[in-house]
C-alpha cells in the first residue's frame, strides 16, 4: 500500500469516528475515483491495496446508513461481496464483516424478505451466528414471528450501532403497516391516543402518526381526535366473519409481511395488544 493511500484511509477512519458524515462522503468519493481499479477486487492486485479498498467501501456503507441513504448503502454492500467471497482466501477476515452481515439481515427484515433472510442464515457459519451483531436481527425476526412487537419497540433504545437504528425504524414501519391492517378490519374508528399507543408512536410523534394515517386514507375528526377508517380491502367474506364473531379466525400473515390468513380473531388480537401498549407507555 502506498503511503498516500495509507494516510488517506487513516484520515477517512478519523473523519468517520468523528461523525463528520459529509466529509466522509466526499473523501470516499475521491478515493473511489483515484483507486477505481481496486473496487472490482482483481485477484492479482496488491493485497494491501485490496485491504484498503475493502475498508473504504465498508466505511462508505456505514456512512450511507448514518445519512439514511439506503440506495447508496445497497451499492456499497453489493461492492463488498467480492471482497468477502472471492478474496476470502487472499485477504484476512474483516473485523467489520459481522456488522455487515447483521445489517444485511436487518435490511431483509425491513423489506419483508423473510425467505431470503432464512436462506442467508443457513449460509452462515456457527461462529458467525454467535456474533452479537448477527444475533440482534435474529432476535428481532423471532419477536416478529411471536408478535412480540413491544420487544422490537424497546430495542430502538439499545441498537448495537448507529447504522442499525435507521434500518430498525424502517422495520417499525413494516410492523405498523401490519398492525394498521388489523385495526382497520377490527374497528370503524379509534381515538388518536389509542392509535398512537397501538402503533408504537412515542409521545411527541403525533405529527408522524397523522402523516402515517393520512397515507392510509384515515380521516381524523379534529373535535374528538378520533380516526375513522376507509372501507377495508379485505374480501367481504373475511369482514363478515369478523363482524359475526364466528369460528372463522383471521390474523395478519406475519410470514409474508402483508395480507391475512386464518388464525386468531381480529377483535381479540387488538384489545389485548392495545392494553399491552398502554402498559408499555406507562413504563416507558
Amino acid at each position: 500500500m502506498s503511503l498516500d493511500l495509507q494516510q488517506s484511509v487513516a484520515q477517512l477512519q478519523q473523519l468517520f469516528d468523528a461523525s463528520k458524515k459529509d466529509e466522509v462522503t466526499k473523501l470516499v468519493t475521491q478515493l473511489k475515483l483515484a483507486q477505481s481499479g481496486l473496487y472490482f477486487a482483481p485477484p492479482d492486485a496488491n493485497p494491501q491495496d485490496l485491504l484498503a479498498a475493502r475498508t473504504i467501501i465498508e466505511i462508505g456503507a456505514f456512512n450511507a446508513l448514518r445519512q439514511s441513504n439506503l440506495a447508496s448503502y445497497n451499492q456499497y454492500n453489493a461492492a463488498l461481496q467480492p471482497f468477502y467471497v472471492n478474496l476470502a482466501n487472499t485477504l484476512p477476515p474483516s473485523a467489520n464483516r459481522p456488522i455487515i452481515i447483521g445489517l444485511q439481515l436487518l435490511t431483509m427484515l425491513s423489506e419483508g424478505k423473510y425467505s431470503q433472510f432464512h436462506m442467508a442464515l443457513e449460509g452462515l457459519d456457527v461462529s458467525e451466528l454467535g456474533d452479537v451483531f448477527v444475533r440482534w436481527p435474529v432476535d428481532l425476526e423471532r419477536w416478529m414471528m411471536e408478535g412480540a412487537y413491544n420487544k422490537i419497540y424497546r430495542a430502538r433504545d439499545r441498537v448495537p450501532r448507529e447504522e442499525y437504528a435507521v434500518l430498525l425504524e424502517r422495520l417499525m414501519g413494516t410492523i405498523r403497516e401490519q398492525i394498521a391492517l388489523t385495526i382497520e378490519t377490527s374497528y370503524p374508528s379509534l381515538p388518536l391516543q389509542n392509535a398512537a399507543q397501538l402503533l408504537f408512536f412515542r409521545s411527541g410523534e403525533t405529527a408522524q402518526l397523522v402523516e402515517f394515517a393520512k397515507e392510509r386514507g384515515w380521516d381524523l375528526e379534529p373535535s374528538t381526535q378520533t380516526f375513522t377508517f376507509p372501507k377495508s380491502p379485505i374480501p367481504d367474506i373475511a369482514l363478515a366473519a369478523v363482524a359475526a364473531h364466528d369460528s372463522s379466525r383471521i390474523t395478519m400473515d406475519l410470514a409474508g409481511g402483508k395480507g391475512i390468513k386464518r388464525g386468531g380473531p381480529m377483535q381479540s388480537m387488538v384489545k389485548p395488544a392495545l392494553e399491552l401498549a398502554q402498559q408499555l407507555e406507562a413504563i416507558v
